[in-house]
């Protein structure tokens, strides 16, 4: 008895959907496995284990047959690895058997459909006959792939062989697994048996495919000629909604139709090729195309292939004869073809752009023309993938082979990607007005057109009826958030029920009423999946498997100043890879969105990296400019005026144009001349478009914002210029003027660039800049002020600690000490370059440089105290001189103040005899000195930041100056670190302070002891300095070669910081203690000085003559010519210096202790012995 079936119970409508569904997903994990089988990294460590390697062998020979248990010997090895073995192989080997039993469920759906004489019509049953087809062409790749894994033997073998061993018998579905493996050695033959009594169902579709791939597969003149595309041909009817009777058939990919018909027609040949249609789009394909898609990055070169096919059946000579022509067609003129398409779609997708880009409204009647430019341009990209590595190469006489096709190397390529990225864009900004404008269309139109047609249909069973009407009263009520896939699913129900040749009703019959419902599903479509129809017209997650390719299309477009613009498509793109993710193969997920985006971040990258580039030649090319309107510029310009005159002829026009003179780039005489700077400028220009053209994309989840990168990029460049810039030799660090100049060029440079790229550069200079105040930046990079910070003090104040620079209070700067240095101090430390230095560093630079030098200076303070303590005589002397002493401002213990400076003069027992042996009080004074040198260069440093900051801040200045003044000093101390910042002069150094504070190691009492006993030694060794015979004052730079001069300012700074420090209110005392001291050693010096003078005769004046006088002032010039040091007006000087640089003492009691007279001659003495060697 024979039973028909009921149409609802073949369910060919779910399981097409089904059954393609699963396709994908074991296409993706058999791609997988075949990867990883070809790759020694990756493939089964089993399959390269020596132990198991008989057992491979004998695997392989006798395969299907894996005769473990009767033959123990070959799988010894096997027997105790069987568990690891099939917990790492059962992943492939299952997948294999889903795939054996994916074709048997695929060919039961073909036969039932061939036995249903299902009639299939593109134009018709849309759903049905391109799931009927992409069915089979799954089918067919998925046995092709099959075929190209690598070890497929070897795995299902080895797996069954463990399982056999584990569980004593052979797994269920080895048998008929392993015959297929057999069957397909050759895909194409076995598919051909199989499919072939299929043919019939495969022949209506293609014939019903014919006009639709004839339309499609034409020339880009072709398309020139219709207007396709074109929204401005018909101005009239622009707002007229676009479709045609087979709207979903007009973006269907061409790329797919060509992989239908070649591959269809290669396996059932015998009558498929007997259709004159079908043979027509079989030529078009053939000619067309050298190389078809399998699945992925996995092709199918067809002409060999099919060649190889049909030599195997000795009845077909006149196909192979054909594939033969067409190949020679293929190779003359179709890489020609796809050039002109895409030449077209560029022009065509860019004139679309931006009319939807001015009228957003448009895309509501013509989104048919977008998903059309999409399909179309997509289909280009991917044939150019697919041809670029397999195009044969020709060869020139010599032998050489030639580059690739022109047509191949597409320069333009990335205007294309990047209009096809914008009209994604535009899709999915206005998804909102497409959305409405169905919903009103389907409401208002749809619904009467089809419920008009539904009238006249006749014949509809009671099941097709009920569908029809759930249709229809479903469409009435639309609600864009609902999903209409059930709706859809319907229909294509409805299509497979009455598609068989035994439903009383054909479709065939009531073509408008088809029609009518695909257009109404393709206005759902656009209702509810946009995103799924944005992917399938213009999905390129090709693109991951094409990596090589994508970097080589980008760094080509990089080349390119005329496609930099759209180098920004090429990192949107790594948006699609996830595209490429199936559930049925969730291991690989991770691996693409790793590499989508590593490779969108590289690019990204890689982008602000030449665009940061492009940015430091332009701000070269503006230094250089600048520099040519220095001083330095000008001089050289006059020096080279001079050398052209004294040359002749030819020489001196060649130096002439050698050198550049300021204002030559301005002189043009065409605009169409481009210097190097015009062609930089206009590269950037490029480059900022494409950093605009999108503010944000996603990838994977994650938000790239390009601007973001080229802010990031640019400030790494930035501070990276800088420090290159401020470094002038590795030893010799640029000087400040000319850093703060570099710093305005690279400034007005980035100024530009913020015209161009909507981002904060000032910002980005804040960023940076503010890094540059601190010792380290972001990255823990050396900054401008670490570097300037390290050389002023390791390099200019050691040099200038040695003797070999020399500090001048009247030029406010170092100068050379008479050794010839690589650089002139003066030019890195007068005022403008301090102000210089200041502007650099700021005041958060400043203060870092100023507490380094103060923590050296405490070090130095520490050495002192520890000499002090080192020495017990010294120690106790100064105890009885000072602390028993009563009245701190009066010492009259000479012979103790005598004793102490022999102690302090004595040199020690161990160094007794050596000519460098260094005495205590001379230890005292150097270091003393080195303190007063550190802190003239801090001073200076202040001074220099105070007239930095007097116009930004000057009513900060203000508010701190009438603090300052109308406060007692107790309460202005703790203004000192507020004043510091500030640059202005404070009365007690609390940075120093600070720093003793952290470096004391005394207690408290004893420390301050120790402090007046260091101040003491300081007063008693004072006059040792005027033995040195570098003491000498020079009124014309206020400085002695030694820098001995700067003593009185460490003394004036130390002293209030160490008795400020122990909070006892006596720094006045203290200070007059140390004044009363030094006076009196002066005055003993004097004293023993005077001593040591033969007396001169005493003359009354009232007997002098006239000539008498003269001789006197003669004798007093001469022995002021010749008499080099005298120690006492020197001592003097420095005394003086420490009552006016103090804060504390007052010239009042100054003059009770030490006769002003003294210090008074002292100074004129030095003006006239330097005024003598002057004249003389």
């Amino acid at each position: 008895m024979v039973f028909a079936l009921d149409p609802g119970q073949m369910k060919i409508a779910e399981k097409l959907v089904i059954l393609n569904d699963r396709a994908i997903g074991l296409l993706t994990r058999v791609y997988n496995i075949k990867k990883a089988c070809a790759e020694p990294k990756s493939k089964p460590a089993f399959l390269a284990d020596k132990s198991v390697e008989s057992a491979l062998k004998h695997i392989v020979k006798k395969f299907p047959v894996t005769d473990a248990r009767t033959n123990p010997g070959a799988y010894s090895n096997v027997a105790g690895l069987k568990d690891q073995i099939i917990a790492s192989l059962s992943h492939y080997y299952y997948t294999f058997a889903d795939l054996l039993e994916f074709k048997d469920h695929v060919l039961q759906l073909l036969t039932t459909m061939d036995a249903a004489q299902c009639h299939l019509d593109i134009a018709l049953n849309y759903e049905l006959t391109t799931g009927y087809l992409n069915l089979v062409v799954n089918l067919i790749s998925a046995m092709i792939l099959l075929s190209r894994v690598d070890d497929r033997k070897a795995v299902l073998g080895l797996f069954n062989a463990a399982h056999e061993l584990a569980n004593g018998q052979t797994e269920a579905s080895f048998p008929r697994l392993g015959q297929m493996i057999l069957d397909y050695e050759s895909p194409l033959k076995k598919l051909s048996e199989e499919l072939t009594p299929l043919n019939r169902l495969m022949l209506s579709a293609l014939s019903s495919m014919s006009p639709v791939f004839t339309r499609r597969n034409i020339s880009a003149a072709s398309w020139r000629t219709a207007q396709i595309l074109s929204l401005t041909t018909n101005p009239q009817q622009m707002v007229y909604v676009a479709q045609t009777d087979t709207i979903a058939s007009e973006y269907l990919s061409l790329d797919a139709m060509e992989r239908w018909v070649i591959l269809t027609c290669t396996v059932c040949h015998g009558a498929l090729l007997n259709d004159p249609l079908i043979v027509r789009m079989w030529q078009l394909s053939l000619q067309g195309s050298l190389a078809i898609r399998v699945f992925r990055d996995e092709i199918l070169i067809i002409h060999p292939a099919l060649q190889t096919f049909f030599e195997s059946f000795k009845s077909l000579n006149k196909r192979v004869q054909e594939i033969k022509d067409a190949y020679a067609i293929a190779l003359a003129q179709c890489a020609s073809l796809h050039g002109d398409r895409r030449k077209f779609l560029r022009g065509a997708l860019r004139e679309l752009t931006l009319l939807i880009h001015d009228e957003p409204g448009l895309l509501g009647p013509k989104i048919l023309f977008v998903w059309m430019a999409l399909s179309f341009s997509r289909d280009e990209v991917l044939w150019l993938l697919r041809h670029y590595d397999i195009w044969p190469s020709t060869k020139k006489k010599d032998g050489s082979k030639t580059e690739k096709a022109e047509e191949l190397v597409d320069k333009q390529l990335p205007e294309l990607l990047h209009y096809m990225e914008e009209l994604r864009d535009l899709v999915r900004k206005h998804a909102g007005i497409i959305q409405r404008y169905y919903m009103t269309y389907i409401g208002n139109y749809d619904v009467a057109a089809i419920g008009e047609l539904m009238n006249g249909l006749k014949g509809l069973s009671k099941d097709d009826n009920e569908l029809i009407q759930d249709f229809m009263r479903d469409i009435s009520s639309l609600n864009a958030e609902v999903s209409f896939r059930a709706l859809r699913l319907d229909w294509c129900r409805f299509q497979a029920h009455v598609s068989i040749s035994r439903s009383p009703f054909q479709l065939s019959a009531h073509q408008p009423f088809a029609v009518a419902m695909n257009t109404a599903v393709f206005h759902l479509r656009m209702v509810d999946l946009l995103e799924e129809t944005l992917r399938e017209t213009s999905d390129l997650s090709i693109y991951c498997f094409y990596v090589r390719h994508l970097e080589r299309q980008w760094r080509l477009c990089m080349t390119m100043p005329n496609s930099c613009r759209y180098s920004m498509a090429f990192a949107r793109i790594c948006s699609h890879f996830p595209y490429a993710i199936h559930e049925m193969c969730p291991e690989e997920k991770t691996h693409i969105i790793e590499r989508s985006l590593a490779l969108a971040d590289q690019i990204l990258s890689d982008l602000c990296a030449t665009t940061g580039g492009i940015i430091g030649d332009l701000c070269d090319d503006e230094l250089r400019l600048t520099e040519l309107t220095t001083p330095i510029h000008v001089a050289q310009q006059i020096q080279m005026q001079v050398l052209n005159s004294q040359q002749q002829g030819k020489k001196a026009q060649k130096l002439i144009q050698d050198f550049p003179l300021a204002g030559a780039e301005s002189k043009r005489r065409d605009r169409c001349q481009l210097s190097i700077q015009d062609k930089r400028q206009t590269i950037l220009v490029e480059l900022a478009s494409a950093f605009t053209a999108v503010r944000n994309f996603t990838v994977a989840e994650h938000i790239f914002s390009p601007t973001e990168y080229l802010f990031q990029q640019l400030e790494t460049k930035f501070a990276e210029m800088i420090i290159n810039a401020a470094t002038q030799t590795p030893t010799l660090p640029r000087r400040p003027s000319e850093l703060l100049s570099i710093l305005d060029c690279y400034m007005t440079v980035l100024s530009n660039v913020d015209t161009l790229v909507a981002f904060d550069v000032q910002t980005l200079m804040r960023n940076v800049l503010l890094q540059q105040t601190q010792p380290l930046d972001s990255k823990n990079r050396k900054t401008v002020t670490s570097i300037y910070t390290k050389w002023y003090l390791e390099v200019v104040l050691h040099r200038a600690a040695t003797g070999n620079l020399v500090w001048s209070d009247h030029l406010k700067a170092m100068i050379s000490g008479g050794e010839q240095s690589e650089f002139a101090p003066e030019q890195y430390t007068d005022p403008a370059e301090m102000q210089a230095l200041c502007q650099l560093l700021s005041p958060y630079g400043i203060k870092h440089l100023t507490e380094r030098l103060v923590w050296h200076v405490a070090s130095q303070i520490g050495e002192l105290e520890k000499l002090i303590c080192a020495e017990p005589k010294i120690q106790e002397g100064l105890y009885q001189l000072v602390i028993q002493n009563k009245d701190p401002r009066h010492f009259d213990k000479t012979e103790l103040i005598r004793e102490v400076a022999h102690e302090l003069a004595i040199e020690p027992k161990e160094k007794k005899g050596q000519s460098s042996t260094t005495t205590a009080a001379d230890a005292i004074l150097q270091r003393t000195s080195i303190i007063g040198q550190i802190f003239s260069f801090r001073d200076a440093l202040h001074d220099a930041l105070k007239e930095v900051l007097a116009r930004p801040l000057t009513l900060i200045l203000r508010c701190y100056r009438f603090m300052d003044a109308g406060l007692p000093d107790e309460v202005r101390a703790g203004l000192s670190e507020l004043g510091e910042a500030l640059g202005e002069k404070t009365v007690v150094d609390m940075a120093l302070v600070n720093a003793l504070r952290a470096q004391s190691t005394f207690p408290p009492d004893e420390h301050y002891t120790i402090s007046r006993l260091l101040m003491a030694a300081i007063a008693i060794a004072l006059p040792r300095i005027a033995e040195n015979p570098l003491s000498i004052y020079k009124p014309s730079i206020r400085a002695a070669l030694n820098n001995s001069h700067c003593i009185p300012l460490a003394i004036v700074t130390i002293g209030p910081a160490l008795f400020f420090l122990h909070g006892r209110g006596d720094i006045e005392v203290r200070m007059m203690e140390f004044l009363a001291l030094a006076t009196a050693s002066s005055l003993r010096l004097a004293e023993d000085e005077e001593a040591k003078r033969p007396p001169e005769p005493i003359v009354n004046p009232l007997d002098l003559t006239d000539d008498d006088e003269e001789d006197q002032a003669r004798s007093r010039k001469e022995r002021a010519r010749g008499l080099e040091r005298d120690p006492i007006a020197y001592l003097s000087i420095l005394l003086d210096k420490v009552v006016v640089g103090s804060s504390s003492l007052h010239y009042k009691a100054f003059d009770h202790l030490y006769p002003y007279a003294m210090s008074r001659n002292a100074y004129l003495d030095a003006y006239e012995k330097e005024l003598s060697h002057i004249e003389g």
